[in-house]
This record gives C-alpha cells, structure tokens and sequence, in this order.
C-alpha cells in the first residue's frame, strides 16, 4: 500500500507539473495570439479599413472612447466645432464613425428617412418612442400628422396670451420687484431664461402654472435635469439602466418614474374635466395632443403615447429656447454696435407701454430676429451630433465612401460655422442675414429635412417676445468685474466668448459667474 501511494503521489505531482507546464503554454500562446489580434487589428483600421484614408485622430479611428469621453466631461461642444477648424467637412470620429460639416452634406443625411437614426436615441425614450426617438419612418410621419396643428401660427396665436403670461409678463414682475428698492439691480439672466421657458412649456403642456421664476425653483426642473443626466449616461455606459448597474442610477430611475406619474396624471386630470364639463377645451399643447388625430389613418395617441411626446416638447423645449435667449444677449453685450442698433430698433418702432407680439416683431424688427438667428448659429444650443446610419448600398461625402452600417453623424456646430459658406464665422454678425435673409435656411440648429423641430416655430415666439421687449423696457450693462467684455479681443480680434459645456445642450459653463448683467428701467 505504501508503495502505491508513493506511486500514486508521484503520478499526482507528474500531471500537475505537466499540466502547470502547459497552462503556462496555453497562455503564452493565448497572451501572444491576442497581441497579433491586437496589432493586426490596429494595422487595419489605421491603414486598410474604409474609413482610414479620412482625416482624424489615429486614435478616434481605433475607438470612440475620445468622443464618449468629451460627452461625459461636458466637452463635446467645444470638440465639435475645434475639430470642423482643424480637419474640415469630414473626419473619423470612431473606427466605424464619421462626423459631417458641410451643411450640403448634412441637410443630405437629415432630408430623408433613408439615414435612419443610430440606437443612441432610445436612451431617450422614458415610456414610449417619441418623434425624437423613434427610428421608424412610418411613427414619425403618423406622430407629426398628429401633433402637426399644435404649431401652426394659427392654433400658436392662440397659446400667445399664456406665452406673454409665463413669459415677459412674468420677468417684468421680477425685475420690477427687484428694482422698487433701488434704480438697479444685477440679475443672473441665464437663470430667469430657464425658469421662465419652463414656465411656459409647463402651462402649455400640463395645463399647469408651476411659478418656477417666482419661486427661483421647481420640481419639473429637478426632473428634466435629471432626465438628461441619465440619458448622457446611458449613452457612454449602454448597460446602466440594467441590474445591477441599474444600483449606481436608482435616485435617476426613481425620478424618471415620478416625471411619467406626473404627465400621466395631468393628461388623466384634462380628461376627467372635461368629461364633467367643468370648463371649455383650452387652447394649449396637452389638449392639442389629445385631440392630434392622424386624418390618413384616423389614430390618436395612447395615453403613454402623449405622455412621453409632452415630456418630450418640455425636455426639448426649455433649455434649447432658454439658452439660445442667453447666448444672444451675452452676445448683444460683447458687440455693442449691435446692441444698440438693436435697441434702437425696437424703442423706434414700439411705444414705451406696449407689449410687442410676435407677429409684431416678426413684422417690424428684422435686426432683433437676425441676432437671434446669428446666436443660433454662431452657437447653437441643440445636439451637436446628430447620428444616423448609412444606408444598404453606402453613400460617399466629399469624395469618401462610406460603407452601409457606417455612423454618420451631423454636426450642427461644424454646419453653422462652415468656412465656405459663412464669412469671418467665428464673428457675431446679425447683419449677414439683413443682406441676405435666406441665409437662415443655412442655419441648421433646428435640424432639416424631415426630421425639422416640430417645435421650432413656439421657439421663435418665446424668443422674439421675450428679448424684444426686454431690450424695449430695460437697460442693460456687464458687470465692472465682468471677466468677458467687449475689449477682450481673441486672436481673431473678435470679443472673447464665455466658456460653455455640453451635456445635451450647450449651456454657459459658469453662469453665475458670466451671466450677470446689470438691469435699470430704459432711458428713452
């Protein structure tokens, strides 16, 4: 018996050496099989893949790690356009990505359904697929059929009265309360801009007056701000919504949930009134989407349906107006040339008392609305890239072929300040469109094509309203510790423009520090 176990021991050890032997064997060849993979794959996609003999980062076309990165720090605005300066109308953002700027090409790409939408947008979706989306044609021809009368300058004159309401009415009562105790006041503009286009968006959409100027706060806010925080995260971390990733995003998850309670219970609460016919059909965008019937197909929306389009209208609505408003008066005060021919223009077209519409404006103030086309170009507040995807067949831009299944992005920021279309772009100048007003067709920052912002024209109607009667009844000036101001020139010699970041939009990245102005009652 000893003698087998001595036997049986040694044979024990002898299989485990050689078994240890070649693990290690296995897995040098593995470890060495994975570095040929590794370079091999390198080698391809730097020198022999479809998209290697495209401009960009060697690194960009091994990963899009560079761009996800930017997205997630808040850089992706800044890279977006540095990177149209440096390597023009096309550029490899991923090993299987590119990135447009001409605007011929990326009114190309949004112009038809062909160029579906990648499957980054349904980190957007809360509890339904939504115009914004939806990758399906067919959806979004039905959901713009149907939602389509919403915004029409016929059914929008009448959501004026409310517009002017939430809107200037409501900033006038702030300031002037801010200016009863003394004949100034400094105001974070950028703040009362949001506030106020969630005042607006909340009473069109919710039927609802959530007082967020007045109270400097609201949940909805709290809600959307927290919606696009678990969107962009979404997007560089595909897998977080799942378990047990789905842990780290609980308080975002638990607020998504309560932002759907909240629209469901406001469309449930319009229908229980008007069952019980406690008052007539309100002219707003909740009751519009109740009432939005396909007249081919004859289909209105499920409930969940016109939950997730109104959140979408609040989402999309709010920071994009508010902030393009922001933009345009931080430029206003960083060019005063055109901050007086603006002034000018509308205290010599409207008495002191009167409250301009924006038929009014639209009609009488071509340099107030070519400032805010200019903002919207120079630095447009939507998505900076648009992604979609190259159809069966491929398609080629400027001379590159681009394989079906590529990512195509469009980058607005790239469009609005493309060299062959717009002179000198990086300076702000409203007169470009007073020469030329169908320059605006040029500006991009509302899409195009068949997938234009359904919301584009309400945008307008905050916008013009707004900033036409602030520059008719306040003054304004920077602050003395203003850090950005008109006779800090760059390198171009244009007045150098506060820093931004980028999440989902463009926003200023220290507003209460940049975004100060001083207020007094206008000086006629």
């Amino acid at each position: 018996m000893a003698v087998l176990r001595m036997l049986a021991q040694k044979g024990m050890f002898w299989i485990t050496d050689t078994f240890t032997r070649n693990s290690c064997l296995n897995a040098k060849l593995l470890l060495a099989a994975l570095a040929i993979c590794f370079i091999g794959r390198t080698i391809y996609l730097l020198y022999f893949a479809p998209l290697s003999k495209l401009p960009g980062s060697a690194l960009a076309k091994l990963t899009m790690l560079p761009i996800k990165l930017d997205a997630l720090l808040g850089r992706l605005g800044d890279a977006c356009e540095r990177d149209y300066y440096k390597y023009g109308d096309i550029y490899v953002v991923g090993p299987n990505a590119v990135v447009l700027n001409n605007p011929v090409d990326c009114r190309t790409v949004l112009g038809t359904h062909r160029f579906i939408k990648s499957s980054m947008y349904k980190e957007f979706a809360l509890i339904d697929d939504t115009m914004f989306t939806t990758q399906s044609a067919e959806l979004t021809h039905v959901r713009r059929r149907q939602v389509g009368p919403a915004f029409t300058y016929g059914y929008l004159n009448e959501m004026e009265p409310t517009i002017l309401d939430c809107g200037i009415h409501a900033i006038k009562r702030k300031w002037d309360g801010m200016l009863l105790q003394k004949g100034e006041a400094t105001v974070e503009y950028s703040l009362h801009f949001s506030l106020t286009t969630f005042d607006i968006i909340g009473a069109l959409g919710y039927g609802q007056r959530f007082n967020a100027l007045e109270q400097d706060s609201s949940q909805i806010v709290d809600w959307v701000n927290n919606y696009n925080r678990l969107a962009v995260l979404g997007i560089v971390f595909p897998y977080l919504r799942r378990f047990p990733f789905s842990l780290m995003v609980r308080d975002l998850l638990k607020s998504k949930m309560d932002f759907v309670e909240f629209g469901n219970n406001a469309a449930e609460s319009r229908r229980e009134m008007l069952r019980a016919g406690k008052a007539e059909k309100p002219k707003d965008l909740l009751q519009a989407l109740i009432d939005g019937e396909d007249p081919e197909s004859r289909v209105r929306m499920t409930g969940s349906q016109i939950t997730a389009e109104n959140i979408g209208f609040l989402i999309g609505g709010t920071d994009t107006t508010s902030l393009t408003m922001s933009w345009t008066l931080h430029y206003l005060l960083l060019y005063p040339n055109a901050y007086r021919k603006a002034v000018s223009e509308v205290r010599g077209k409207f008495a002191r008392d009167h409250t301009i519409t924006y038929a009014q404006g639209k009609a009488h103030l071509p340099y107030v609305d070519a400032c805010i086309h200019e903002a919207m170009r120079i630095r447009a507040v939507s998505g900076v890239f648009l992604p979609r995807i190259v159809p069966r067949g491929g398609a080629t831009f400027q001379g590159h072929y681009l394989p079906e299944g590529t990512q195509v992005g469009v980058n607005i920021a790239g469009a609005n300040h493309h060299q062959g279309t717009w002179d000198n772009p990086q300076r702000f100048a409203p007169e470009r469109f007073i020469v030329d007003e169908r320059a605006k067709q040029n500006v991009i920052t509302f899409s195009s094509g068949v997938r234009i912002c359904p919301g584009r024209n309400l945008a307008m109607y905050e916008m013009m309203t707004i900033l036409a009667n602030l520059l008719k009844d306040y003054d304004f000036e920077l602050p003395s510790d203003a850090i950005f101001r008109p006779e800090r020139l760059d390198g171009l010699g244009n007045p150098v423009v506060m820093p931004r970041k980028h999440s989902l939009t463009v926003v200023p990245k220290y507003p209460e520090r940049d975004c100060r102005v001083i207020i007094r009652h206008a000086v006629w």
